[in-house]
């Protein structure tokens, strides 16, 4: 294949096809729980979101599985170092740090068109969960199902695609629009796009899927689950806040230590797996 049509498939076609394949689940879950519920089926947005989820994570194993079967890479993912875990934990609370600046930049606004956005947003952002079960299962799949599909899909196939021409911030950039675009609503398009960045480097810098789901579920966690299940006061969100925003100082660090040693880090642990594989008996290589 050209580089040209290399460049057509891996930027273009298989992101597009694969935000189409998530819509069509997201479609079919909530087809699915309209036909059981009726009119009303908006009631149930747990319900909805936690039957994406199971839809979403049986297409992406099956994907897996037919992947390995013919001898292809998968994702990487291993369980990843300390320095991997803590510049995770930090990007999750940087990310939330840069929603919260993002925020205050918007509401600053004198824009019709931009305070139309947001009543939009607030509107959209309320749980329409009509029990208690419906409303932990709408925050079991929002913080730990959706995170591994959205991951999967716009890191693990998306990018890693974009990542095989060499391009590491063309890759960065535009799965992050593509991450943006998929979420609709454009105040959250804004802000899901800078999020979507900075989960690509997480990525790309851990060499490691699981870090930027974990990543993802942290973000989803303190910026949505715990508002949605406990009354947190105003002060206590003041508090997260100030958290949050100095979490972009030591992320800036990790991320620039990470950047200029990631050749070595990475070359040690091919060595590493290379001199493992000769130590094994050839059955088990």
């Amino acid at each position: 294949m050209s580089n040209r049509r290399r460049i057509v498939s891996n930027y273009f076609l298989f992101p597009i096809l694969c935000i189409v394949i998530y819509f069509a689940i997201i479609f079919l879950a909530a087809t699915s729980v309209a036909v059981f519920v009726g009119e009303d089926y908006m009631e149930h947005e747990g319900k909805i979101y936690f039957l994406e989820g199971i839809l979403g994570l049986g297409v992406l194993i099956t994907w897996i599985m037919m992947k390995k079967a013919m001898g292809k890479e998968i994702p990487p993912m291993s369980k990843g170092k300390p320095v991997d875990w803590i510049y995770s934990v930090i990007a999750a609370l940087a990310m939330l740090g840069v929603a919260v600046i993002y925020f205050k930049l918007v509401e600053k606004s004198d824009s019709s068109f931009v305070k139309k956005a947001l009543d939009e947003y607030e509107e959209l952002m309320q749980t329409t969960s009509s029990t208690k079960v419906d409303l932990y299962l709408n925050v079991f799949a929002t913080c730990f199902m959706i995170p591994i599909i959205e991951e999967t899909i716009f890191r693990g196939m998306v990018m890693e695609g974009m990542l095989e021409l060499k391009h590491v911030v063309a890759a960065i950039v535009c799965s992050s629009i593509y991450f943006g675009a998929m979420h609709g609503q454009i105040i959250q398009i804004g802000y899901a796009i800078l999020a979507g960045a900075m989960l690509g480097m997480v990525y790309y810098l851990t060499k490691n899927l699981d870090m930027s789901i974990l990543a993802h579920a942290i973000f989803n966690i303190m910026g949505s689950g715990i508002y949605l299940i406990f009354s947190i006061s105003d002060q206590t969100d003041k508090v997260l806040s100030y958290i949050e925003c100095a979490a972009l100082l030591p992320f800036i660090g990790m991320t620039v230590y990470l950047v200029k040693t990631r050749k070595k880090r990475f070359s040690e642990m091919e060595e590493k797996t290379d001199k493992l594989a000769m130590a094994l008996p050839e059955d088990q290589v």
